[in-house]
């Protein structure tokens, strides 16, 4: 188990998450940042690697990007039990997300970005009236402080694994967005092992609950280890230009160039949305899921998932050459 900061206490984070949000502009980045922050661990592909995850998505309005950034931090957290105990720790892991996207679900209404704030970001009257008055905004700054609060007190808790492995019989588990990390690493040589190790945590639309799709969300982060934001290391007025910059990119019909994440990214949701005909587990393959076992048997038998793996990690794999060599 990582050794969680445990004091100052949890009001401290978060409060420091709330200043993250205002700092990042970037919900999944501030929830990922204070994670790492936590346990006194600097990961920074990985924290550029959540940036996609704003807004549900590329501000598509899906599973908010404080529940996956949470989601990751969890793993994260836990990386030593898993490297130490390997898919037993990795399903405990899991039930630690789901239950933590039940509880934000449970306490903010939804954990899905378009129902908590019910705007369209591809919109201008929708970016404007998220900004002002400012309830749309406050309530953000208010979710993420008692998110991060609930993360640490989870992560100091030990994690309660079963005494046997899932039943895999045999075979090696399958995960959608670690899946389509390693073929984007596989064509362009561009990858994270710990990233691809902790990708897990988005099977079944995060935790089992049916939201953003694993192979849409390891897509995501492919595309950003290349273009995401180094927010550790940028000034506050650089991280207000990206902002705008980004933001103006989702409301160009044809953004001129896909060398910006949510220029790239919007291309990658909307590739998948064309083929899957949607970005959400629960959507595509119209079912959930009750656990571990019943999402490995499913997966590995689904010609759905296996070439919708293939479609983003194409499209994650060709944003990424054209960014990297201009073709």
């Amino acid at each position: 188990m990582a050794e969680i900061l445990k004091t100052p206490d949890k009001g401290y984070w978060g409060r420091r998450a709330a200043f993250g949000l205002l700092k990042d502009l970037n919900c999944a980045l501030a929830t990922q940042e204070v994670c790492q922050d936590m346990i006194g661990r600097r990961e920074d592909q990985v924290l550029k690697a959540v940036s996609g995850l704003e807004g549900g998505g590329v501000a598509s309005g899906s599973t908010c990007g404080v529940a996956t950034g949470g989601a990751l931090g969890l793993a994260l957290m836990r990386e030593d039990e898993i490297r130490q105990s390997g898919t037993a720790a990795e399903k405990a892991v899991l039930k630690e997300v789901g239950d933590y996207l039940d509880w934000y679900r449970n306490i903010y209404g939804s954990y899905l970005c378009r129902e908590r704030v019910g705007l369209d970001f591809y919109k201008v009257q929708g970016q404007i009236r998220y900004l002002l008055p400012g309830d749309k905004m406050g309530r953000c700054f208010w979710h993420i402080r008692g998110a991060m609060r609930y993360l640490n007190s989870v992560a100091n808790q030990p994690l309660k694994m079963e005494t046997e492995d899932p039943a895999m019989d045999g075979r090696p588990p399958i995960h959608c967005a670690t899946a389509v990390l390693a073929r984007i690493r596989e064509q362009t040589g561009i990858g994270h092992p710990l990233l691809e190790k902790l990708g897990f945590v988005f099977d079944g639309g995060v935790g089992f609950k049916g939201g953003i799709c694993g192979a849409l969300v390891g897509a995501l982060m492919g595309v950003n280890q290349v273009m995401g934001p180094d927010v550790r290391d940028m000034s506050y007025w650089q991280n207000i230009k990206g902002f705008v910059k980004g933001h103006i990119n989702l409301l160009r019909r044809l953004p001129e160039t896909v060398d910006e994440p949510f220029a790239a990214g919007r291309q990658l949701v909307e590739r998948f949305r064309q083929a899957a005909g949607a970005i959400e587990c629960k959507a595509i393959i119209s079912r959930r899921f009750t656990g571990w076992n019943d999402f490995q048997d499913f997966i590995g038998e689904s010609a759905t998932c296996s070439e919708l793996c293939d479609i983003a990690a194409k499209k994650a794999a060709a944003l990424i050459s054209k960014s990297t060599t201009g073709l």
